[in-house]
């Protein structure tokens, strides 16, 4: 059994430090979140939502049910109880079938500022849900971003994540300035104590975050990459399921929206593409930034590629020569578009811009070459797995 305590808050010079402490095995850890001490006011100490949705995948993963020695959320109780547990189990059979004990269950109403944010880590979607959410008023209009270091940096945390989530934190803040919003930075241990796949857990990660700031937050938008009909039980693509694990983390205070659900990949970067202030700022790289690197992306990775080959066939990819190094992309084009081809598992994603290529008859003989390339080095890495 994980047995969570009542949260505290501790000063700390500018900062201010929401924690609960926890039992496992027999042992005592600490989990914690760390915001400016500007957002105090907002931070949600009477109930343990945030510390419960921070901690569940280490409860699905051990199999040991979650007693609360703090109040929870009624509404959150019953959609974890009765929907996510079931849901997050039925997609990988390795979690084990767990329960939330609470002490006692509240349906209070903590929101005192009616506003709603979202995270913003300068990529595609993350700029399609601001944009697409430009026309709102009050209490839809997104007023706040987010940035939070709970995985996306570094799965597992420490000091490396730490210095990325500092790094990336300037492309964002200048961002941020330019739309005339303000940042809230988290920064956690969460990462640390979970020690699991970031892009297995991630959903969970983030609205851990955002529940800690229900006084602030009545309405939250989550960036998935998915599209309403890409739903799917599927164990590879944990997005999939965002539209059901996202609204169902909603709370009496603070509702959690999946955005921009209406657009493909292609749409969502179409959308982004008709306003400047991304021209400078657009972060895809799964490869963190490196001193020395003239652009803030490294145009080699398959996000960069992805990203760079859409521009391109938007004809908008001269506006982002600030970001991308375009003659990379165009030496390694052909042979990005021939191992995107040759891909046996492909992720919607893949499948979507290779149907867009095939519709503009790109593909020729060399970019036939480069797929027959991969897929024969795939059969050679099998052979020698196999007879090793």
């Amino acid at each position: 059994m994980i047995i969570i305590s009542k949260p505290k808050l501790e000063e700390k010079d500018d900062k201010v430090i929401l924690s609960v402490d926890f039992e496992i095995e027999g042992g005592k850890k600490k989990l914690w979140y760390s915001f400016s001490s500007n957002y105090k006011e907002y931070l949600v100490v009477e109930q343990v939502d945030a510390f419960v949705v921070g901690l569940l995948f280490l409860g699905l993963k051990t199999g040991h049910d979650l007693k609360l020695e703090g109040p929870i959320s009624a509404r959150l109780f019953y959609s974890l109880n009765h929907y996510l547990i079931d849901a997050f189990c039925l997609v990988n059979p390795n979690y084990k079938r767990i329960k939330v004990i609470p002490s006692s269950l509240s349906t209070s109403d903590f929101n005192v500022a009616n506003t709603a944010g979202t995270g913003l880590s300068c990529g595609i979607d993350s700029f399609a849900t601001y944009f697409d959410h430009n026309d709102e008023v009050s209490p839809y209009l997104i007023e706040y971003f987010t940035f939070f270091n709970v995985g996306s940096h570094g799965d597992k945390g420490g000091d490396k994540a730490r210095k990325i989530f500092s790094e990336r934190f300037i492309n964002v803040s200048q961002f941020a300035e330019k739309v005339n919003r303000e940042v809230i930075t988290v920064d956690s241990n969460l990462s640390e104590i979970l020690q699991m796949k970031f892009q297995e857990t991630y959903n969970l990660r983030t609205i851990s975050c955002a529940l800690l700031l229900q006084k602030l937050f009545k309405n939250y938008y989550y960036s998935s990459g998915t599209r309403f009909d890409h739903f799917a039980f599927n164990n590879k693509e944990i997005a999939d399921l965002d539209m059901l694990i996202i609204p169902n983390l909603s709370t009496e205070s603070t509702t959690f929206f999946v955005s921009a659900l209406k657009y493909s990949r292609i749409d969502r970067t179409k959308l982004i593409s008709e306003f400047t202030q991304t021209y400078e700022h657009l972060d895809v790289c799964t490869h963190p930034y490196i001193e020395g690197r003239d652009e803030i992306n490294c145009s080699e990775c398959y996000k960069c590629q992805r990203t760079m080959l859409t521009l391109e066939i938007l004809g908008k990819l001269e506006c982002y020569a600030k970001v991308f190094d375009l003659d990379k992309f165009r030496k390694n084009k052909k042979e990005y578009i021939g191992w995107l081809l040759s891909k046996k598992k492909k992720l919607t994603l893949d499948r979507e811009l290779i149907r867009v290529i095939k519709e503009m008859k790109q593909i020729d003989s060399e970019i036939y070459f480069y797929m027959i390339k991969n897929m024969l080095y795939r059969q050679k890495l099998k052979l020698k797995k196999i007879f090793n």
